[in-house]
């Protein structure tokens, strides 16, 4: 029951921060003007490098890190940076200009940092600590579950409607910049106080 339990503890950890529900939402309107064929790919290939990312870190990160010298902290103002820059082409309606290079969408934002961004990359590093086979299930099982999400979230944003997936794009957009502020400010307050 105990191992049971760690495997569930693992999972749970790693989806709080994955976030594959909330990606859902912010996927949809990055990809919003795309025919069902390439939002297959992006989905296909921001969950392979997000998986890629994450087995990365989990195995090697804490080596990398201190190899060149870099925090988590480091990662989290990066991160946040990035993800307000995103936020704040969401709110004004311009994600499309921006981001949409077409075939780079799919690795940035979406893979990183969005899926295997600081949180999650910390997250596996920490569940690798525990055990291998908890750290490789809780990565595994939830890179399935927002590959599921994504594929299916056409049909539950076409049951929205054009404004309400309008309306949800802009309230995404404005809780990414929440999210980004933060990430950046628990970076910064990391490096001042020295954690």
């Amino acid at each position: 029951m105990d191992e049971i339990a760690a495997y569930i503890q693992g999972f749970i950890t790693l989806f709080v921060i994955f976030d594959p529900i909330g990606n859902m939402p912010i996927f949809h309107s990055f990809t919003a003007t795309f025919d069902e064929k390439k939002k297959r790919s992006i989905i296909n290939n921001s969950i392979i490098t997000a998986l890629i990312i994450l087995i990365f870190f989990a195995v090697g990160g804490l080596y990398l890190l201190s190899l060149f010298g870099i925090s988590m902290n480091d990662f989290r103002i990066a991160g946040g940076i990035l993800l307000f820059i995103m936020s704040i082409e969401g709110l004004f309606g311009k994600e499309e200009a921006r981001w949409m290079n077409r075939e780079d969408i799919a690795i940035v934002p979406l893979a990183t940092p969005l899926m295997a961004g600081p949180g999650s990359i910390y997250t596996a590093m920490y569940l690798m600590q525990q055990g291998p086979l908890i750290a490789f299930f809780a990565i595994l099982s939830n890179v399935a579950i927002q590959w599921l999400l994504l594929r299916y979230s056409s049909v539950v944003m076409r049951m929205l409607g054009k404004t309400g997936s309008t309306i949800i794009s802009r309230i995404m957009a404005f809780i990414l910049s929440g999210i980004a502020i933060s990430m950046i400010r628990i970076g910064l307050m990391g490096v001042y106080l020295g954690t």
